[in-house]
């Protein structure tokens, strides 16, 4: 059955229009609101784009009784297609038929419940394949600005994205580190990419001979068998006597420091002290400081030059700072030297280089390395950007590798029950289609259109239609409209006839068929004003076989599983709905009213039957204050006062007239002016449209007739107290 109906941009629904039918459904409408239009919707969906349907389970055939149906299945002028029915006294045709019908339900129920079984499981892999898409859009967003080359064709959608990442699950790329694989695609995707010269290596060998020497550590100091050594080793000043030697170059024979003469003995004694010993191990010292001085000397300006070199790819910051470090430790080192130069005879050592120098000889490695494999890109740069791209996808597949470990699981379950889930259904369909051709086997065998030939015509002669019936055509499994002397009736039926004739024909063909077989079949049925020009005693029948349809729904016989009723006949409509005593609602059943209001209409379900008589009709127009249409509220309001106190009520016209003064009365007489007239029908319509600011004065003017004439307990026993509330509000 259909738990659902959506109609829009067809007819009068401007608006978009949804309700949820029950079983059994009753549309009540005047002619125009859409009544007809809900019909074809309901039985042709397809044929309006913008209407859709839904089934609650799987769907079946979708009969209609309408004009068209007249139209297209019964013409005066042509043969009619025959009903199959089942004879009646084969019951154990019938039997088998019914058993293996209702075993074929049951197929379709357990077919239905494997198809919702099959659909949960393939919701569960859908879920799962939102979620890893989700994250792997999230790794997309992340990384994009640095993969962006090895995402392109892939960022359109989280779908395509993911499915290339499902693609890469065997890729055997080498795996890097985020730092270096950024730092690869910083080089390999630069647009600006170009080549460098080399970078030698950075070496400092002979470090050790140069920093160290035994002379930094002798006590340079001169002869010591001489008497005045004696004293010069026993005052330790040695370097300070040297330089009075010195000195004495310039000074001759004074002392260089207390300017007294110094004897020639003397001072032979004191240039004998410093001997030949002693003038090389000075000149050592400083051929060893030479040394040092040119050789780091050289190894900071070999630095110097590779940092100022233009190389985009490389910052070297790094290795400036360890230039600089470089430098303080050399500088220090100079300043020990110079001072063993001053003062020989202290023995000294100097802190060594190595340590720095091994540090910037590792980042001039890492330099070297770089511009190699920068030049090796520019010589094989498609292969590089390949092999980056590969590389990345490799990485983008270990980032999600516990959620696709968790996501090929969930799908091999999934794949396995999806198997074995339609197998069952595969099963169960070929059984179906056993019971099925059994079932057509048998009524192929059985069926025939004569007993519904003789049930129509058993019911036109009971209600008085004697002068046609039907009767079996030439062609087998047709029928033909006859008159009594046999001949064809050729469009000389009247409206009624062809009315009643046509729907007991929809009647038996919803029993049977109109072919041999699918006589039980199931079927939704929609029936659509089937009294037109029909009188009361055929109206009374045509109810009664509509209700004989509704009984089918409830009990769930004939096949019929849901039936919609439309009408604007109250009397049609009051004779399907009525059900005697206990005239209670069935929870099978839902009640539907079909207005049109500025042109647009709209269906609103009622708890209960919400049509009795045309009267009260007539005061639920004015239920919804908010929606009353401005066009016919004068009308409404004149019908209800002219049928209440002209034939209920009575009315004294001059009595009641006096009770109004001003604009009330003159409204007064607008509303009751046409009760003096002698019409007692209530459909004669005057066309008076009310500006809305009057229609509050118009129902302010309608309560005060009820209440001035002593009839208020009528007036509120009628009115909804929600329109009784804004009335108020509003005068």
């Amino acid at each position: 059955m259909l738990n659902k109906v959506k109609i829009h941009k067809t007819a009068c629904y401007n608006e978009i229009v949804e309700f949820e039918p029950k079983e059994i459904n009753y549309f009540f409408g005047s002619n125009g609101v859409g009544k007809s239009s809900l019909g074809k919707v309901i039985s042709n969906v397809s044929s309006y784009p913008s209407c859709e349907i839904y089934w609650a389970s799987s769907p079946v055939d979708i009969k209609i009784y309408n004009k068209q149906f007249v139209k297209d299945s019964f013409s005066q002028s042509n043969q009619i297609k025959g009903i199959f029915t089942l004879g009646k006294d084969l019951t154990d045709t019938q039997n088998f038929i019914e058993e293996t019908n209702k075993k074929i339900g049951d197929l379709n129920t357990k077919i239905e419940g494997l198809e919702k079984s099959k659909s949960q499981q393939s919701e569960k892999l859908t879920k799962k394949v939102t979620e890893m898409q989700d994250k792997a859009w999230s790794l997309k967003r992340k990384f994009e600005d640095d993969f962006k080359p090895a995402f392109v064709g892939f960022m359109s959608s989280g779908e395509s994205f993911f499915n290339k990442c499902l693609a890469e699950q065997s890729n055997t790329s080498n795996l890097l580190s985020e730092k270096d694989i950024k730092e690869k695609c910083n080089r390999v995707f630069n647009d600006d990419l170009k080549s460098f010269d080399p970078i030698l290596d950075f070496t400092f060998e002979e470090l050790e001979t140069k920093e160290y020497s035994d002379i930094l550590k002798t006590k340079i100091i001169g002869k010591e068998d001489i008497e005045i050594a004696k004293l010069i080793q026993k005052l330790d000043n040695s370097d300070w006597v040297k330089d009075g030697v010195d000195y004495l170059q310039i000074t001759e024979d004074s002392c260089p420091f207390c300017q007294q003469s110094i004897s020639a003995e003397l001072r032979k004694e004191i240039e004998s002290f410093f001997d030949e010993t002693y003038e090389n191990q000075k000149i050592e010292l400083k051929d060893f400081i030479d040394s040092y001085k040119t050789y780091v000397g050289g190894l900071i300006s070999e630095l110097e030059l590779l940092s100022n070199r233009e190389i985009a790819i490389i910052d070297f910051q790094a290795l400036n700072v360890k230039i600089d470090l470089l430098k303080e430790q050399y500088k220090n080192n100079i300043a020990t030297l110079e001072a063993k130069q001053k003062t020989p005879s202290v023995p000294t050592g100097i802190d060594s280089l190595k340590d720095i120098l091994s540090e910037i000889s590792t980042l001039v490695t890492s330099y070297k390395t770089k511009v190699e494999e920068n030049n090796k890109t520019v010589l094989n740069i498609k292969s590089e950007k390949d092999t980056l791209k590969s590389e990345i996808w490799r990485f983008i597949i270990n980032e999600l590798d516990i959620d696709l470990k968790a996501y090929n699981s969930t799908k091999q379950a999934v794949n396995k029950a999806i198997s074995g889930i339609s197998e069952s259904i595969k099963t169960t369909k070929e059984e179906k289609g056993k019971l099925e051709k059994a079932v057509k086997e048998k009524e192929a065998d059985v069926t025939s259109v004569k007993p519904t030939v003789n049930e129509i015509n058993k019911i036109l002669t009971l209600f008085g239609f004697t002068n046609f019936s039907l009767a079996e055509a030439e062609k087998k499994g047709f029928y033909k409209v006859i008159r009594e002397d046999g001949s064809e009736v050729q469009e000389t039926l009247s409206e009624g006839e062809s009315t009643f004739l046509t729907f007991l024909y929809f009647y038996h063909m919803l029993r049977g068929s109109t072919s041999d077989t699918g006589i039980g079949q199931d079927k939704i049925v929609i029936i659509d004003d089937p009294i037109s020009s029909l009188d009361s005693n055929v109206i009374f029948i045509v109810s009664n076989l509509t209700k004989e349809l509704i009984r089918n729904v409830k009990n769930k016989t004939n096949g019929l599983k849901q039936i919609f009723i439309l009408s604007h006949n109250v009397y049609f409509f009051k004779e399907v709905t009525f059900k005697g005593n206990g005239n209670n609602k069935w929870k099978e059943e839902a009640y539907w009213i079909i207005r049109k209001l500025d042109n647009n209409s709209f269906i609103k379900e009622h708890d209960k039957n919400p049509v009795k008589t045309t009267y009260e009709l007539l005061w639920r127009e004015l239920d919804d204050i908010e929606k009353i249409n401005t066009a016919t509220i004068f009308n409404t309001l004149r019908r209800i006062l002219e049928y209440y106190f002209n034939i209920l009520g009575g009315l004294d016209y001059e009595k009641a007239v006096s009770k109004f003064e001003g604009e009330e009365q003159i409204i007064f007489k607008s509303l009751i002016s046409w009760i003096n007239d002698g019409s007692h029908f209530i459909n004669d319509d005057l066309v008076v449209d009310a500006e809305p600011e009057n229609v509050s004065k118009y129902l302010k003017v309608f309560r005060l007739i009820f209440e001035r004439l002593g009839h208020e307990s009528h007036y509120n026993m009628m009115i909804n107290n929600e329109t009784e509330i804004k009335v108020n509000a509003n005068a």
